[in-house]
């Protein structure tokens, strides 16, 4: 325990009611969408990522059919979502969220409705028996929402980039392998980012961390050159790490306490376990 104190950890959020997480889930899904300029017509997908696939355990009984009981229709027919279709994505560990936005904004270019909109949707619960440490992290459970749409007012996409390294598919088996790699590589993807959105290090006025220990992005801050300052940790000792919703928490809160101006660029950095790493630069 001190010596995740030491790595900058304070707090963890256990969900242990599934009913009142997937209650969770639809209030963070109706907030965003409170929040949207888009009307719920206007949303043609409905993207639901979990990054753990550890199931309901309440489904299984004698009835097969409760094996097809998709929280994203649920999610879908309580929201009054009538014209978006729904699907749930996976298999991407932390870095899911930012995949999804990405899709979402690829879509909305792609379509030739005027008012055309997405609501990403992020939810991950640990199984009752899990550990919330892991590797040197702690782990709390989460919901978050939001809306991509042709109508934003801020946070423009400006460039999403990935880098993938497959031969750590074996989680269990690579984890020394992937400490040692991944600050060259978390290095890497945010510089390439940067640079092919045609921005330098220095036009970055927030690096939005995914909220792994303090201490390995002190490590990350010095390996780009840029100071600590620029980097918002204030949610790592708050909340911990989540799963694939720690980026939108941190924007939220960080609107919230006004720390965001129009037209700052942010870095958004992730690593997920599979391997990828991922960077997504917005303009707020």
């Amino acid at each position: 325990m001190s010596l995740l104190q030491d790595f900058g950890f304070g707090s963890c959020f256990i969900q242990e009611s599934h009913n009142e997480f997937e209650r969770l889930i639809l209030s963070s899904a109706q907030k965003a969408l409170s929040k949207s300029k888009s009307d719920i017509d206007s949303i043609s997908q409905l993207f639901w990522y979990s990054g753990i696939e550890a199931g309901d355990e309440t489904r299984h009984n004698d009835n097969v059919l409760n094996l097809f009981r998709y929280p994203v229709s649920r999610l879908r027919h309580e929201l009054g979502l009538t014209k978006a279709n729904s699907i749930t994505l996976s298999q991407q560990g932390c870095g899911g969220l930012l995949s999804s936005i990405y899709l979402a904004k690829q879509l909305l270019v792609a379509s030739e409705v005027e008012k055309d909109a997405v609501l990403c949707v992020a939810a991950d619960v640990f199984p009752h028996w899990a550990k919330r440490e892991i590797m040197y992290n702690i782990m709390s459970d989460a919901t978050a929402a939001l809306v991509v749409s042709k109508e934003a007012g801020n946070n423009r996409i400006v460039h999403f980039h990935q880098t993938f390294q497959s031969y750590y598919w074996d989680t269990p088996k690579h984890e020394d392998e992937l400490l040692a790699s991944y600050f060259p590589i978390a290095q890497r993807t945010i510089e390439n980012t940067v640079h092919q959105a045609g921005l330098t290090l220095a036009d970055i006025k927030w690096f939005i961390p995914h909220n792994v220990s303090l201490k390995s992005w002190e490590i990350l801050a010095k390996l780009l050159n840029v100071p600590i300052k620029k980097i918002w940790t204030n949610n790592i000792a708050r909340i911990g790490h989540t799963v694939s919703c720690d980026h939108i928490i941190n924007l939220v809160d960080m609107e919230s306490e006004g720390a965001l101006n129009e037209g700052d660029y942010l870095a958004l950095f992730t690593f997920g376990f599979g391997a990828n790493w991922s960077c997504l630069i917005l303009q707020h």
